[in-house]
Parts: C-alpha cells; sequence; structure tokens
C-alpha cells in the first residue's frame, strides 16, 4: 500500500525541484557538520536518506571521514535513489523510532530535520531515546529541527493538519507540487525543548544554535527563476543567499533560523 512518504517520493523524484535552494541547503549542513564533528567519525548514521536522493545530500561529506555510513529511510523510492546516487552508503529500510540496530553500532549520528515529521512530541523523544540507545559511549549526535520561532515554520505549524497535511495526505503530495512545502509539516521542539529532551535521554549537551537563515519560502520563488538562467547568475544567487547567513550572529538569529541544531554526547563510561 502507498504511503505519504511514497507518494511525497514520486512528486521530488520525478521533477528536479528547489535546485539551487537545495545547494545552500546542502551547504549550510555540510558547514554544520565539519565545524561540530571534527576529526574521525567512525560509523557513522544518517537518520533519512532524503537530500541524498534529490540533491547531494550529506553523505559524500561523511565519507572521507567515516569507517562506514549506514543510512536509514521509510521510503524504499528514496533509498533507491539515494543508492544510486552514493553508492558508498549502505541504506536501510527502517523508522527512527524503532531502529532495527543493536546497543552501541554507531560513533556518529546525524540526524537533519528528519524527527520533525512526526505527529507529535512524544514520537521526537522516543526517536532521540532510540538514537541515544544505538551510539556508542562517546559518541556525538548532531540533530536539527524545524525553529518554532521562525515566523514561517510556526505559519506551517499553525497549518498542520487543518489545510497542507490534509491536502497533501488525500491528493497525493500536491503541496509538494506547488512548493509550499516538500514534505509532511509535523511537531517540532524550540531549542530549549530540545536541549531538555536530550538530557531526558542521557545525552549531554555541548551546544545549540539556531541555522540556516535566507528566507526560504522567497529563496525559492526567486530561485525557480534563477534556475533557468545561466552560472553567473547563479552564483550570484548562491552568493547573496550565503550573506543572508551572517544574520546567525545578530539576536534575531533565534527568530530567523530555520532550524535549531544542537550537538550531544553520550557519556564514555
Amino acid at each position: 500500500m502507498s504511503t505519504p512518504w511514497d507518494e511525497m517520493a514520486s512528486v521530488w523524484l520525478d521533477a528536479d525541484r528547489q535546485r539551487l535552494w537545495r545547494r545552500h541547503s546542502d551547504r549550510i549542513n555540510v558547514g554544520l557538520v565539519d565545524g561540530w564533528l571534527p576529526g574521525p567519525l567512525g560509523d557513522v548514521l544518517k537518520t533519512d536518506l532524503f537530500d541524498e536522493a534529490v540533491a547531494g545530500g550529506l553523505v559524500p561529506a561523511l565519507e572521507p571521514r567515516a569507517t562506514s555510513v549506514t543510512g536509514i529511510d521509510l521510503s524504499p523510492a528514496i533509498l533507491e535513489a539515494a543508492s544510486a546516487r552514493v553508492p558508498g552508503v549502505r541504506a536501510v529500510e527502517a523508522d527512527v523510532r524503532a531502529l532495527p540496530f543493536a546497543d552501541a553500532s554507531f560513533d556518529t549520528i546525524v540526524s537533519n530535520s528528519t524527527l520533525d515529521h512526526f505527529d507529535s512530541a512524544v514520537e521526537i523523544e522516543t526517536s532521540l531515546r532510540e538514537l541515544a540507545r544505538v551510539l556508542k559511549p562517546g559518541g556525538r549526535l548532531l540533530v536539527t529541527l524545524d525553529n518554532p520561532l521562525n515566523p514561517v515554520v510556526a505559519l506551517g505549524k499553525a497549518l498542520r493538519g487543518r489545510v497542507l497535511n490534509r491536502t497533501w495526505a488525500r491528493a497525493g503530495g500536491v503541496t509538494a507540487r506547488v512548493g509550499f512545502t516538500p514534505y509532511y509539516v509535523g511537531a517540532t521542539l524550540g531549542r530549549r525543548a530540545l536541549g531538555e529532551t536530550l538530557a531526558h535521554t542521557g545525552l549531554a549537551v555541548t551546544r545549540t544554535a539556531c541555522v540556516v537563515h535566507a528566507p526560504r519560502v522567497v529563496a525559492v520563488v526567486i530561485g525557480s527563476g534563477v534556475e533557468r538562467r545561466g552560472p553567473r547568475t547563479q552564483s550570484a544567487f548562491l552568493r547573496a543567499l550565503a550573506a543572508c547567513e551572517r544574520l546567525g550572529v545578530l539576536p534575531s538569529a533565534a527568530v530567523t533560523g530555520h532550524f535549531v541544531a544542537a550537538l550531544a554526547t553520550k557519556s564514555a563510561d
């Protein structure tokens, strides 16, 4: 039986969408990994493979410093597409809320905007407990979630279940087709709540931030036109998006950031 995630995968894999925004997003995520996870990464788990299926993703940046990279996803279509684009990844069909891995299996876990597609904060905490379980003592978890203080995110959350998700589920991903949101909009946690939840799972939070400050909706709309222009125009547009990330040093970063990010470690004892 087809699931909403299969419908979403079909929409995105059949059309090359939001290419410039995906490139910008990948660049920010790679920078976050490089800055927050220095040194060898050991055995790595990535909690979804959507980015790798539709764009560059993080796996190519993880592989040179990793012993192995395992990626999970609920959609077989996403797994197939990601495996074709990134042959070195071990792609496993799995639910992050009930991982099919033994305790202490991974040295590093990267979860970028995976857990904010569930219906409740309880499911987010369940997922974080599973990630803590499969993390080795001394291991590191980098997680990002939608920032509920960002006005665009807040609007999406307010509409969740009433307009966007109902239409998305019933019409086979129609909201992805029009470009408002490429995925099911779920619950999330703010910066403080994410830190507290990670602490409840037994992980020690060492760093938090708000990231991706370029305005997504505006960037996607303008980017769709720029994608039809030449490389010079596209490069200038990407530089403009990168300049927006300077907002991250201002007090307003807690509002302009599209995602909250946290780095946590598991006790070596």
